[in-house]
């Protein structure tokens, strides 16, 4: 049985440098502390199948001690012996070993606010006196008038403690508490803390839950509260990673929707610090747990630090996670503070996401003898629950919306947002346009600029408005241009959609504005940022080539379209023409068609060069489009009489038509010649005898295209208005000279010079 014993556990190693097959990565700041006779602390990574208990074993066995384990990180921190940490240097069950990171100092403070004046202050009235200023930059009011107040939104706040006694929390719903520093369930000061330990995290509650009409109310008083005291304020004892990430555990492991931490990590007991390169949202354990946390729903809020003046780059970490809401602080006035810290992070992701007051800002501290004294202070810790208490408020209003749309939200709502920096990011957002439109407005017709129709159907939504803004009344105007000098229509309505019933001429362009205001008295403005233009009312879509096509149906389909257009004005009626291109006589008229094809009722004419038109009529106003060429029936059959047909277009050229065509029938085969005289007599130009047109010709129908229905002409017998030498000749009258076995025949062309059209 022993030997047996013995060949299992040798099977069981191989199986490990099988499944291990090298050791654990170790961070450059752990090697030199191989061989000292000193204890470290160290995050123990595990592989992904090696269980957490396996390694906190090891801890144990080998004379060190558990801290925390995270199912987040699938890491255990512990404090080791330097020979426990040589022996986990050579372990194949984890993956990586790094230190777990201490303060040397708490983050940078930033400058003193000026002393307290306990003034009234102009406010939605006299209920939140000098507490009101975060309520108006930040648009609270109208939620907050409206009733919300965070109720049924969960916030965890990670902080050096809390003095959850004070009456300023009488009425606070205090679901949980927890002290990751001394490991028990209070988180208000004990014994063995430092004087000061709670008074960071008191200031930093008491905006969001303080409850002393007239001197100081918390933005988000009805919420229910987890508070865990991570932070360690004591000199002989550093605040430590490990702390928050189990809180951070701990808040997810009891259901909560926003974590607040204005807390961060940056340099630390060991001389060292996370680098600026460190800050890429996956290198510091902080940042990694509180993206985790967003992946299971919880929006993570944290303050960017005080580090401003240390120049580009100066945040702090958890600030760096792309899923972090990270809070940077601005005065009174929307000017950043010179001490707030400020971004990119490593990988070039804009930082702080928004701006909020952290400069004299009205809080609650304990005064030591269980009362409560109120002064102003500055930092983004103070900015920071302003914003998480606010997004509190946002997520009462839309509970089903997720971490990542309620940053994104917040940012949209921002008064940066056109264009975010690293100072202030997306800015200040203004939650009450957050809460009411969080989509904003989306216009669903028209879809591009182009018009389809002469009397457009605009149409919007607005996604998401709660019920508490309902209804929501919008002002449309449309114009000519954006300065609005010339109204095509003001209307006021509370329908998504308006249309504009006046017929618009084609070519012409519009611009709108579309401005809705809630119930809650929150306007969002809309406005075109390029000009609409209006459709042609007709467009003909056969026989209108401008290089003229032929056809060879005496009745061919005439078909054109029509823009959308509402009834009424509509719909359209349309008269047809058929001209005569030689002589411009009508051929054939029908009107008002309500349809857009026309068949002629009786046959046309070969071998006669047509252009049609279309007039559009709505009313009193009409729009005629003519086609740009020539349409010609064609005849195949051998011709009876030898004709010479009068060349087309004449004049030429003429629009989309740089040359003119000649059409001629033979009838007698024989000697053929066609030249182009000018007014003298004079030969400007031969066009039989050419190559292919070589005498004696055949009897037939010259000049028409072969194959089917196609262009306008053989393209051998155009002339272009040049000479045998290819110059151009001037602009005049010229003869066309067809010598025949049946006789001579002569047209008059009309030459208007190059470069015409």
């Amino acid at each position: 049985m022993r030997r047996v014993a013995i060949l299992a556990g040798a099977f069981g190693l191989l199986s490990v440098a099988a499944a291990y097959g090298q050791r654990p990565s170790v961070s450059p700041i752990l090697e030199r502390a191989v061989g000292r006779d000193t204890t470290v602390t160290v995050w123990l990574f595990a592989r992904p199948d090696v269980s957490l208990t396996r390694i906190a074993t090891f801890v144990v066995q080998s004379g060190g001690t558990v801290r925390r384990r995270s199912r987040w990180l699938h890491a255990v921190s512990a404090e080791l012996p330097a020979t426990a940490f040589a022996a986990a240097r050579s372990r194949r069950d984890l993956r990586r070993i790094q230190p777990v990171r201490r303060f040397a100092r708490r983050p940078a403070a930033p400058p003193p606010a000026p002393p307290l004046e306990l003034r009234r202050v102009p406010a939605q009235d006299t209920l939140f006196g000098p507490s009101a200023m975060p309520f108006r930059r930040l648009n609270l009011f109208p939620l907050v008038d409206r009733g919300i107040d965070g109720a049924g939104v969960r916030i965890a706040i990670l902080d050096s403690g809390f003095e959850t006694e004070l009456p300023a929390f009488a009425s606070v719903d205090l679901r949980a508490q927890y002290d990751f520093v001394f490991n028990d369930s209070i988180v208000r000061n004990e014994a063995n803390d430092d004087a000061a330990a709670s008074t960071h995290g008191t200031q930093v509650f008491s905006l969001f839950a303080a409850n002393l009409p007239g001197t100081l109310i918390g933005i988000a008083p009805a919420a229910t509260y987890l508070l865990a005291k991570t932070e360690d304020v004591r000199s002989e004892t550093q605040v430590e990673e490990d702390n928050y990430v189990a809180a951070l555990e701990w808040s997810d492991s009891i259901g909560v929707d926003i974590v607040s931490s204005s807390i961060g990590y940056s340099t630390f007991e060991d001389g060292t610090g996370y680098t600026i390169q460190d800050l890429n949202g996956d290198i510091a354990v902080t940042t990694v747990a509180a993206d985790m946390a967003a992946e299971r729903g919880i929006l993570v809020v944290t303050a960017m630090g005080n580090g401003g003046a240390s120049g580009a780059t100066s945040m702090i970490t958890p600030a760096d996670g792309d899923s972090v809401l990270a809070v940077g602080a601005e005065d009174s006035t929307g000017v950043v503070a010179a001490f707030s810290s400020r971004g990119p992070t490593a990988d070039g992701r804009v930082k702080p996401d928004l701006a909020a007051p952290g400069v004299a800002v009205l809080v609650a501290t304990p005064d030591g003898a269980g009362g409560t004294t109120f002064v102003r202070v500055n930092g983004t810790s103070f900015a920071t629950p302003i914003v998480a208490a606010a997004a509190a408020l946002l997520r009462q209003v839309q509970p089903g919306f997720l971490p990542i749309d309620l940053l994104e939200v917040l940012r949209g709502a921002a008064d940066n947002r056109a264009a975010p920096d690293n100072d202030r990011g997306w800015g200040r957002p203004d939650v009450a346009l957050a809460a009411t439109f969080p989509r904003g407005i989306t216009v669903t017709t028209p879809g591009s600029p182009e018009l389809t129709s002469i009397t457009p159907t605009f149409a919007w939504s607005a996604p998401f408005v709660p019920n508490l803004a309902l209804p929501v009344t919008y002002r449309f105007r449309a114009a000519r241009d954006t300065t609005y000098s010339t109204i095509l229509l003001d209307t006021t309505l509370t329908d998504s959609s308006v249309t504009l019933l006046d017929p618009q001429f084609p070519g012409e362009t519009l611009v709108f504005e579309l401005t809705a205001t809630a119930a809650d008295s929150v306007v969002i403005r809309l406005a075109s940022d390029i000009p609409l233009t209006i459709p042609p009312w007709v467009e003909l879509q056969t026989l209108s080539d401008p290089g003229g096509v032929t056809v060879r149906d005496l009745r061919p389909r005439l078909t054109w379209s029509a823009p959308d257009v509402a009834v009424p004005p509509g719909p359209f009626l349309f008269d047809i023409s058929i001209i005569r291109a030689a002589d411009g006589v009508i051929e054939l008229i029908a009107d008002s068609l309500s349809v857009t094809s026309f068949v002629p009722s009786r046959d046309l004419e070969r071998n006669t060069p047509y252009r049609w038109q279309v007039t559009a009529r709505l009313g009193q106003d009409s729009v005629t489009v003519k086609s740009q060429g020539t349409f010609l029936i064609v005849d195949d059959s051998s011709p009876p009489l030898t004709t010479l047909f009068q060349n087309f277009p004449n004049p030429f050229p003429n629009i989309g038509q740089n040359a003119t065509c000649i059409w001629f029938d033979l009838a007698v085969a024989g000697f053929v010649s066609l030249d182009i005289l000018d007014l003298r007599g004079h030969v400007v130009r031969s066009l039989i005898p050419v190559a292919g047109l070589r005498p004696p010709l055949r009897p037939g129908r010259y000049g028409r295209p072969s194959g089917q229905d196609g262009p306008r002409c053989d393209g051998r017998l155009e002339w272009d208005g040049t000479a045998a030498n290819g110059d151009d000749v001037p602009a005049g009258i010229y003869l066309m000279k067809l010598v025949t076995p049946d006789g001579t025949f002569f047209k008059r062309i009309v030459y208007l010079g190059r470069g015409q059209f």
